[in-house]
């Protein structure tokens, strides 16, 4: 009875560990994806800005545009409803939020010290910027006494002007 026990405890043990680590690369490769999604969404915005001004000098960012284009590219690439509410066949099972900063020439001047509202990090932005962070909720681990963080990650556009 003693190395049945054994076995059914090692059995269960070898389970849970296999289940975490599968659950644990999958996550990893989503938080890859959300951050090249992030990524997109802040460079595809940057190329939205008013033209009149910037012949003069100025970058401003036509933030309707941008937004859109956020939009878009989150939830195609992230598999999202209307309402940013993962479909079936998406990993995220959260409702998916994300925030957009504006730093041009009409509301900040530059170099501006950037705090991140989460508190993660600091920035000395020396240019025009997007920042996009998306915070796509909790990964969906099948152990249930895991308790994992949010998934949010962060993308800063920053237009170089070559003088």
């Amino acid at each position: 009875m003693k190395p049945f026990l054994f076995t059914l405890g090692m059995l269960l043990l070898y389970v849970v560990f296999l289940t975490y680590q599968s659950d644990h690369n999958l996550y990893v490769r989503q938080l890859e994806q959300l951050k090249q999604v992030a990524d997109e969404c802040s460079s595809s915005a940057g190329m939205y800005y008013d033209e009149a001004l910037f012949s003069e000098g100025k970058t401003i960012y036509n933030q309707i545009e941008c937004e859109k284009v956020i939009d878009y590219i989150i939830k195609a690439n992230l598999r999202l409803d209307n309402n940013f509410v993962p479909i079936s066949d998406s990993y995220w099972t959260d409702k998916v939020t994300y925030r957009v900063t504006y730093l041009d020439h009409s509301n900040t001047s530059f170099p501006y010290n950037y705090i991140d509202p989460n508190g993660r990090f600091t920035k000395t932005v020396a240019e025009p910027t997007i920042i996009v962070i998306i915070d796509a909720g909790k990964p969906p681990y099948r152990l249930t006494f895991l308790k994992p963080k949010h998934a949010i990650r962060t993308s800063a556009y920053e237009y170089w002007h070559s003088y």
